[in-house]
């Protein structure tokens, strides 16, 4: 089973600068592959932090070539609300994990029932609510003991 997990440019670019494998760190965490999802706003905000010459940008333009090499899918979404409420309301409509390193947007789509995944420490990803869908590694092995 494939698993598709709505990612925002706090994740990826922490995970970028972490020199984090994201894909290989996600699938090991939620013991399945992971298909990255992301929305068309976020892609916009990462074009826009690649454009200067600071460190962000560099961490922004790596990010833009992670996602086209791993085949993210890219949804446009219709809205003009903030990027994060666009991402609750696309998580919440699709019943879809999020990785996120944003603490707010992490408290209301936790609220919500949504499972997050974020970067803790040098270079674990942890997970929010994640019994939902049994996402966490070894969870399902004790529902069933």
């Amino acid at each position: 089973m494939t698993v598709k997990l709505i990612v925002d440019a706090s994740f990826l670019l922490e995970c970028i600068q972490r020199k984090i494998d994201i894909v290989e760190k996600l699938e090991e965490r939620l013991n399945s592959k992971v298909k990255l999802v992301i929305l068309k706003p976020v892609y916009d905000e990462i074009l826009r932090l690649s454009t200067g010459s600071n460190r962000k940008s560099h961490y922004a333009r790596l990010a833009i070539q992670l996602l086209n090499r791993i085949e993210a899918d890219l949804v446009d979404v219709n809205g003009k609300e903030p990027v994060d409420t666009l991402i609750e309301q696309y998580a919440c409509k699709f019943k879809i994990p999020v990785a996120t390193n944003d603490l707010n947007l992490r408290k209301r789509l936790t609220q919500s029932g949504i499972p997050v995944l974020y970067v803790r420490g040098l270079s674990k990803i942890d997970v929010d609510h994640g019994e939902y869908l049994g996402m966490v590694k070894g969870l399902r092995d004790q529902q069933y003991r």
